[in-house]
């Protein structure tokens, strides 16, 4: 098969930087096209630069480009346009708003506007082998129950305008499916690497780590936050990146969603329980309800005190079973598989605690 051309949004980003790296395993000497907006040019060049030093990028062509998703064109001029829809055969959409504060306004300007605008790019793309584009398990709203990889249906409503965007961007790419070969890609909530705990920022699963650790100076045994019954679908990122460059570099993985999320997922008691012990805090002992810290979450000096937005609380108490058949048929003899949360979640953990004052890493509350 000819050479790989890939077009790329969402770089450097925590997992686009990842995925590269793992695309470029599987098909060594690939090209890359990165747009970027202005403000990351400087940073995706120095990673661009580190890419240049891998055995796998020899003959690689690998170019930043400044653009935005949101522009028509993608806010490239004539001529790299043109240049651009003559070369690449692949394009990989993960340039999102992920801020689950973000105004609606701006969330449907990026999420759905850049969306419209990169499909825009694959319809005029003269030799496109594939278009893989990221959504999450998360458009599934509030919706509860088993979560079909097959189906995107509305109606339960929205956590948030990340969500709800997140949601109709996946629209748009369903029904451009049966023109664009397509690979959809759902992430569950990615964390750190399963093998170094490295991450890019405390957020997410973090954050109770950080709750953890700060309440455990009171030397009192933490309780339980509500019942917790619900499943917390974690993944590491070296499943996500690495199973979505297996998808693309397997024949037959396009027209189908694939959800990357934890096939045995533990229940967000049994996490909590587990972070305790591993950070360090006595406890778990007694049960207050989730109530009773969503209230005071939602003064922003509190936020401050704790370091812990109010809205990642939802994620920790939402009844919903991701599943994964069309994935982990689809992973199967490619050698990845998602290892089980328990055995690296110490991993995380170390990772955290020597990192924990690293400014770069905690997250700025509004």
């Amino acid at each position: 098969m000819a050479k790989h051309s890939v077009f790329l949004t969402g770089f450097p980003g925590f997992i686009a930087r990842r995925l590269v790296r793992e695309m470029l395993a599987r098909a060594p000497g690939s090209d890359f096209t990165f747009l970027v907006v202005d403000s990351f040019a400087g940073q995706a060049r120095r990673e661009t630069e580190s890419l240049r030093t891998l055995p796998e990028a020899k003959g690689s062509r690998l170019d930043v480009v400044v653009g935005d998703i949101t522009r028509p064109r993608l806010g490239l001029d004539e001529s790299a346009w043109r240049e651009t829809l003559g070369r690449i055969t692949d394009v990989f959409h993960l340039a999102a708003i992920y801020d689950l504060h973000v105004h609606e306004d701006v969330a449907a300007r990026v999420n759905v506007d850049g969306t419209r605008n990169v499909l825009e790019l694959c319809r005029g793309a003269k030799a496109l082998r594939s278009f893989v584009h990221f959504s999450t398990c998360y458009v599934a709203g509030r919706r509860t129950g088993t979560i079909l990889e097959d189906e995107l249906i509305p109606g339960a409503g929205f956590k948030n305008h990340y969500e709800s965007t997140k949601f109709e961007s996946e629209r748009l790419v369903r029904e451009a499916m049966g023109a664009i070969p397509t690979i959809i890609i759902r992430p569950g909530i990615t964390v750190g690497d399963s093998k170094t705990g490295e991450t890019q920022k405390f957020d997410g699963p973090y954050f109770g780590m950080v709750l953890i650790d700060k309440l455990k100076l009171l030397q009192l045994p933490l309780p339980y936050l509500g019942e917790s019954a619900a499943e917390v679908n974690l993944v590491p990122i070296d499943y996500v990146a690495g199973g979505t460059a297996a998808l693309w570099a397997k024949n037959g993985t396009t027209g189908k969603c694939y959800a990357m999320a934890d096939p045995h997922p533990v229940t967000a008691r049994t996490l909590y329980a587990e972070l305790v012990r591993l950070v360090g805090a006595r406890g778990p002992w007694g049960q207050i309800p989730a109530e009773l810290l969503d209230a005071p979450l939602r003064l922003l000096a509190v936020r401050k005190l704790l370091g812990v937005p109010r809205e990642v609380l939802d994620y920790f108490n939402h009844d919903a079973h991701f599943d994964t058949c069309n994935a982990v048929a689809a992973l199967e003899g490619t050698g990845v598989s998602c290892p089980y949360l328990l055995d690296y979640l110490p991993t995380l953990v170390a990772f955290f605690l020597a990192n924990k004052h690293r400014p770069e890493y905690l997250w700025k509350p509004f």
